[in-house]
């Protein structure tokens, strides 16, 4: 695959990452790999991986980080 620049590669992943995620996913890093665009991305309380077929347009993603909101009651 060949691209003419970063910001092309970038809003080659941004579509599918934002019709999956929703409009608050944001694009971290994007890779290429032969036929497949590989980065990390960010969604509000997780950093996702997500592999892009580029040939495909097939979208997977994986969970490598989930904050965990605090479920105590801060002192007063």
């Amino acid at each position: 695959m060949m691209l003419k620049s970063v910001d092309t590669l970038r809003r080659l992943v941004a579509e599918p990452l934002l019709q999956r995620l929703g409009p608050d996913a944001c694009v971290l890093t994007t890779e290429i790999h032969g036929p497949e665009v590989r980065g990390l991305a960010f969604c509000p309380g997780r950093i996702l991986r997500y592999v892009l077929h580029h040939q495909s347009n097939q979208l997977r993603t994986s969970e490598l980080l989930r904050l965990a909101g605090s479920r105590t009651i801060p002192a007063a």
